[in-house]
């Protein structure tokens, strides 16, 4: 009887063993999927942040200044760009924006994106846009008006404008046809616009390409020249009003 009794007992445990291993064979592609997502993610975002660190230092690498391999031409390098610092900074400090200027644009030429020239070169451009201010009110009947300022090439230029003026034009219902000649180039040049030009001679006046001011947005010019504004218009001599023109730039002699 006891006999039959401890194989009753071991057959059960044999078969919750069975069960339970059944039980654990369910659950473990569960769990290994789980882990091996898991992992797969884990990689995913290793490879991820290894791409970025590698972006980063490519790009850190092109920011580098060339510099020559051989150790005496470095040297020369080296040399000139310790003066050259140093005499930067005197011609900034006397105020000679224009030499300063000169001596950083060399730096940069010879060490290309160097990274304390370039820095220099952006805040001599800020001092030099805000050296010599000048404001002038330009008449609306008038054609092209000297503002007294002659600009310098390369310089940056900004110029603000405030009030307004008016376009009177007498015409029946038909309108009036501007011919093909007087028609602006640039397409943003309208009737009433504020245009100007910079003049090398008073032959510019007429063949040179008039360009639309726009307040607030600055630019370098292209050549050294007077400055003369007027309104676009056919004929201003029956307009009116007057607007103010304010000019910030490092002017010429």
């Amino acid at each position: 009887m006891m006999d039959m009794l401890s194989i009753q007992l071991r057959t059960k445990r044999l078969w919750f063993c069975v069960f339970a291993g059944l039980g654990l064979l369910v659950s473990l592609p569960t769990n290994v999927m789980a882990q091996g997502a898991s992992g797969r993610r884990n990689q995913r975002q290793q490879e991820q942040a290894q791409r970025n660190y590698q972006l980063q230092m490519q790009k850190a690498a092109e920011n580098q200044a060339q510099l020559p391999s051989d150790p005496q031409l470095l040297s020369l390098h080296r040399d000139f760009i310790v003066k050259a610092e140093k005499l930067a900074v005197e011609y900034e400090r006397k105020k000679q924006f224009d030499k300063a200027r000169e001596v950083l644009e060399a730096m940069v030429r010879l060490v290309p994106k160097h990274a304390e020239a370039e820095a220099g070169l952006q805040r001599i451009r800020q001092m030099q846009t805000m050296a010599d201010r000048k404001v002038i009110d330009v008449d609306a009947n008038s054609g092209w008006q000297d503002t007294g300022v002659t600009l310098q090439e390369g310089m940056p230029v900004h110029i603000e404008v405030r009030g307004t003026w008016k376009v009177v034009l007498e015409t029946d219902h038909q309108g009036i046809d501007i011919p093909e000649k007087l028609r602006p180039r640039d397409s943003r040049i309208k009737l009433g616009t504020l245009i100007g030009v910079v003049a090398t001679s008073p032959s510019d006046l007429e063949t040179a390409k008039a360009f639309p001011i726009q307040p607030g947005k600055d630019f370098v010019n292209k050549q050294t020249g007077r400055l003369y504004l007027r309104m676009f218009d056919i004929d201003p001599a029956d307009n009116e009003g007057k607007i103010f023109v304010g000019i910030q730039s490092t002017f010429a002699n």
